[in-house]
C-alpha cells in the first residue's frame, strides 16, 4: 500500500514526528484513518473509553470541560498539526475533556494499540510527547494563575498563550491565527464585550495590532507581559 506525500507532509508537520525519517513517517502514515466531521459535531467526549489518539488534519477543533461549578470552559483551540487524546491512548483511562469541531474538520486517527507501539519504537517520540507534557503543565499553571487578574489583563494573557502555541514569527511581531473575540472570550472567561474593550485598550496603547486580514499581531511580546504585570500590582 502507498501513501500520498500530502498525508506524509501532514503527519511530518506534527510536533512528535519532526525528528522521523521519510521511511518512519511512511510507516505511521500507514496506520491512520482519515475522519470528517462537521461544524459542531462531537469528536470525542468526557468519560468516554474509546482511546484513540488524533491529530487535526485540518479545519479547528475546541477543547472543553466541566468546572467544579458546573460551567463549560474552553481550555484550548487546536489547529491542523496539533493533537489529542494521548493522555488516554497512553493509561487507558476515560477522556477528561470534550473535543468538538468549530468548523468542518478532518482529523487523522492512530488507534491506541498502534499509538503505544510508536512510542516503544521510536524514541525520539517518547521524548518528543514527554516534553509536550511539560508545555501543558505550565501553561495550565499559567492560566491559573491568571484567575485573580483583572479582566483586561486576563485577556492580554490569553492572547499570549494563543501566540506562543500558534502564533507566527514575523519581522513585526508575533503574528495570531485567526481567532474570534468570542473565542479569546472563552479561553480567558470574560464576556465578548469586555474582550471587545480589553481590545480597544489593548490597540490604543500600542501592544497589540490588528493587520487587513483581521489578524492580531503582537508587536513585543516582552512589552505585553510587563503591562500585565502593573495591571496585576494595580
Amino acid at each position: 500500500m502507498t501513501i500520498s506525500t500530502s498525508l506524509k507532509e501532514k503527519i511530518s508537520q506534527v510536533s512528535l514526528f519532526q525528528d522521523l525519517n521519510d521511511s518512519e513517517l511512511e510507516k505511521i502514515s500507514l496506520k491512520c484513518t482519515k475522519k470528517l466531521y462537521s461544524s459542531n459535531a462531537p469528536i470525542i467526549m468526557s468519560e468516554e473509553e474509546e482511546n484513540s489518539f488524533y491529530i487535526v488534519s485540518s479545519g479547528k477543533v475546541a477543547v472543553k470541560a466541566i468546572d467544579p461549578g458546573m460551567n463549560e470552559k474552553v481550555l484550548a483551540y487546536l489547529e491542523p498539526g496539533d493533537f489529542f487524546g494521548e493522555m488516554s491512548a497512553i493509561d487507558n483511562e476515560p477522556r477528561s475533556a470534550d473535543v468538538i469541531s468549530t468548523c468542518e474538520v478532518e482529523v487523522l486517527v492512530i488507534s491506541r494499540n498502534d499509538f503505544l507501539e510508536i512510542l516503544k519504537n521510536y524514541p525520539s517520540v517518547h521524548f518528543s510527547l514527554s516534553r509536550e507534557f511539560c508545555r501543558r503543565l505550565r501553561l495550565i499553571n499559567h492560566r491559573l494563575s491568571s484567575v485573580s487578574l483583572p479582566a483586561n489583563a486576563r485577556i492580554a494573557r490569553a492572547l499570549i498563550s494563543n501566540a506562543r502555541e500558534h502564533g507566527k514569527m514575523t519581522g513585526e511581531g508575533i503574528l495570531l491565527p485567526k481567532i474570534t473575540q468570542g473565542e479569546i472570550g472563552k479561553l480567558s472567561d470574560s464576556p465578548r464585550e469586555t474582550v471587545n474593550r480589553a481590545l480597544s485598550e489593548l490597540k490604543d496603547l500600542g501592544l497589540v495590532i490588528s493587520n487587513e486580514s483581521k489578524q492580531l499581531l503582537i508587536p513585543n511580546l516582552d512589552k505585553l507581559i510587563d503591562w500585565i504585570k502593573t495591571r496585576a500590582e494595580a
